[in-house]
C-alpha cells in the first residue's frame, strides 16, 4: 500500500506555517523599532527624553536619572506620580576615599 503523506505532503504543510512564522517575526521587529524611538518623525525644535538609569527604591517607587536637551535630571516614580527631584550637573561627586581623606585629616586651628 503506498504512503499517501510524501514530501509533497510535508513541504506542503510547512510552506504555510515558514510565511507566517516570517510575517510574524517582521512585525515583532517594525514594533520594536517603533516602540522604541528608531523611526517616526523628529519635530524641529522639540527635545528627545530619555532615561538613562532607573533604580527601584521600595514597592511601586523608583528613582530615575532622565536626560532632556544635552541636561540630566534625577526624578522619582511612585503611585502618586512623577516628581523632579532637581537637575543633576556640575563636578562629579570626589571618590569615596578621596572624601574619608578629608574628613579624618586634623581641622586647622582657628
Amino acid at each position: 500500500m503506498p504512503s499517501t503523506f510524501g514530501a509533497s505532503a510535508i513541504l506542503s504543510t510547512l510552506a504555510p506555517l515558514a510565511v507566517i512564522l516570517g510575517v510574524l517575526m517582521a512585525a515583532t521587529y517594525v514594533v520594536r523599532r517603533f516602540r522604541y524611538g528608531g523611526w517616526g518623525p523628529r519635530r524641529a525644535g522639540g527635545s528627545a527624553i530619555t532615561i538613562v538609569a532607573t533604580r527601584p527604591v521600595g514597592p511601586g517607587a523608583a528613582l530615575m536619572i532622565v536626560e532632556a536637551d544635552g541636561q540630566r535630571f534625577l526624578v522619582s516614580s511612585g503611585r502618586q506620580g512623577i516628581t523632579p527631584i532637581g537637575a543633576l550637573g556640575g563636578a562629579p561627586a570626589p571618590a569615596f576615599s578621596d572624601a574619608l581623606e578629608a574628613a579624618q585629616s586634623p581641622a586647622p586651628d582657628a
